[in-house]
């Protein structure tokens, strides 16, 4: 890639006339000065951002000429993603946030939790109730060791219950909160858990289940595209591979997306390995034209090295010799199945059969980019006014953003999830309230994927 040019302004972003610039509001006026440096620095990074990354720049191109260092940046950004004509998001991931901290853990998978997915069901008939049903518990959480598991309702939380005009706020201050919250479930437990710093493992569970006529099926379900996960998904298709299995399960009901090379990785390991061996077309990316014209665009081809850094250490994965060979895949999708989720069904169908089971998609079908603004002022550092690099950094420290840089696309260019998601084949509804455990051969979405083969 070349070097990216970088516009920087910092007085006045919009460098328009008087008469095309926002009146500034009295409540600005109002404002403390350290408030007024923080919106400069900050509005400066996030504009030179969506003016170099974003995918719609083209589309947005005039908010971004109105665009003020005085305006509240992280409603700016929210203002500015890409809408249709009717004004309803197009893009629903581009994010300003003064917690980067937060936002980066999320995607390594490094995070303050509780250890436990959930899904949000009436309770009552009337509506007027709310409970959160646990999907799954990650492995050795604090939500696992305090006894909970799949199907368990949470019908209190710290005593209260949820209805419709307080679900959203219970939910992120106290299940998503970092802390310590009491659980009341449908059962007449009562369970106290704390958060913990910890791994979410996203390689959850692991099975090679016995069929009829001596066939082995694999089954993972695998949770979020992490960097640390890469290595173990190695060692979990050495173990397919080794085993001899006939037919895989990849179940991605509840993986949301992640880290494009960990993509890379599994694809590696589920195509054909004529395929993988030929270095074939992966998947392709479309970018806005200002930065196409900055860098010479190749597809992504398929390989079995992958040499990358996480948490700054340098690894390097090889899956050669731990690709099963299978001419179909079949997948559990949810509407949670989003991003590198939709990237890798989309750019494995050219290739193999590959059966979706369960509810259409997200329709996630962009490339985001993590940038923490004190590392854009690094970047930038030469080319600033003196004394600007060592004023902005106090100001923007734990500042960043989220971005949608790119559209990724098939070997023939083709995008299957855009815009609303991919269609299963075979639709099933995930019902956590079954009363097995995910992997469990008699669980509603894997007894339909087995019934299938």
């Amino acid at each position: 890639m070349k070097q990216i040019r970088w516009i920087i302004v910092f007085l006045a972003l919009s460098m328009l006339g008087s008469g095309c610039r926002k009146q500034v509001p009295d409540e600005y006026s109002q404002l403390d000065q350290e408030t007024r440096q923080q919106r400069k620095y900050v509005n400066t990074f996030a504009w030179n951002v969506m003016n170099t990354y974003y995918l719609w720049r083209d589309e947005i191109a005039p908010a971004l000429e109105k665009w003020q260092t005085w305006e509240e940046p992280i409603q700016k950004v929210a203002d500015i993603r890409y809408k249709n004509a009717a004004g309803k998001d197009i893009d629903h991931w581009t994010m300003l946030t003064d917690d980067f901290a937060s936002l980066e853990g999320g995607v390594s998978g490094h995070t303050r939790t509780l250890g436990m997915d959930f899904l949000l069901y009436y309770a009552d008939q009337t509506h007027s109730r709310i409970c959160a049903v646990v999907t799954y518990t990650f492995k050795a959480a604090p939500a696992a060791q305090a006894g909970l598991k799949r199907g368990d309702a949470i019908m209190t939380v710290d005593g209260l219950e949820m209805t419709p005009d307080n679900y959203q706020k219970i939910v992120r201050e106290r299940l998503l909160g970092g802390g310590t919250v009491k659980l009341g479930l449908s059962d007449g437990r009562s369970v106290t858990v704390t958060a913990a710093d910890m791994y979410e493992d996203p390689v959850q569970t692991v099975r090679i289940l016995e069929r009829p006529g001596g066939k082995k099926v694999g089954y993972l379900h695998y949770t979020s595209f992490t960097l640390d996960s890469c290595e173990d998904l190695v060692d979990v298709f050495d173990d397919f591979v080794r085993e001899g299995i006939n037919d895989l399960v990849l179940d991605l009901r509840y993986n949301g997306g992640g880290y494009l090379i960990t993509e890379e990785v599994l694809a590696s390991m589920l195509a054909p390995v004529s395929v993988v061996k030929a270095g074939s077309i992966l998947y392709q990316e479309v970018f806005n034209s200002k930065l196409a014209a900055e860098m010479k665009v190749e597809p992504t081809c398929f390989e079995t090295t992958f040499t990358f850094r996480s948490g700054g250490e340098l690894k390097v994965v090889t899956t050669a010799g731990s690709n099963p060979d299978l001419p179909r895949l079949y997948v559990l999708v949810t509407d949670a199945s989003a991003s590198a989720s939709e990237s890798l069904v989309c750019c494995l169908r050219p290739y193999m059969d590959v059966i979706l089971i369960g509810e259409q998609t997200s329709g996630k079908y962009c490339a985001g980019y993590l940038m923490k603004a004190v590392n854009w002022y690094d970047s930038v550092k030469k080319e600033l006014e003196e004394g600007e690099y060592a004023k902005a950094l106090p100001y923007v420290d734990n500042w960043g953003i989220y971005v949608m840089y790119s559209r990724y696309a098939d070997c023939n260019g083709v995008t299957l999830s855009m815009p609303d998601g991919i269609a299963p084949d075979f639709e099933a509804e995930d019902d956590p309230l079954d009363g097995f455990a995910l992997g469990d051969p008699e669980e509603t979405m894997l007894a339909l994927a087995l019934s299938l083969m």
